[in-house]
């Protein structure tokens, strides 16, 4: 959990970098690949792990209905964590979920 925690306070501090330009995008996909495996690795479902991501880089859970037109928003919060969003998604789903044994 601590560790969890520690990986919350990195991503929503290399986010903020990367959307005020000091940061850079590979820093958050690395903190955000680092925090997808821990949660998985705990049992937590994808679902819930958006959820977390999204606490942590500190963006609304609800979209309002006036902001469903993501091609609008060019904003770099925007940017950042449509990027963001790709790697937690690409990373828990490309890693192997059910260890086989051989036959």
């Amino acid at each position: 959990m601590r560790m969890t925690m520690r990986l919350e306070e990195d991503l929503r501090a290399a986010f903020e970098r990367a959307t005020d330009g000091s940061g850079s995008p590979e820093e958050v996909r690395a903190v955000a690949r680092e925090l997808v495996r821990e949660l998985e690795s705990g049992g937590i479902p994808p679902e819930k792990i958006i959820v977390v991501v999204k606490q942590a880089c500190g963006v609304p859970l609800v979209t309002n209905a006036g902001d469903t037109d993501a091609s609008a928003d060019t904003t770099p919060t925007k940017q950042v964590f449509d990027l963001v969003v790709r790697t937690v998604i690409d990373e828990y789903y490309s890693r192997p979920k059910f260890q086989t044994k051989p036959a």
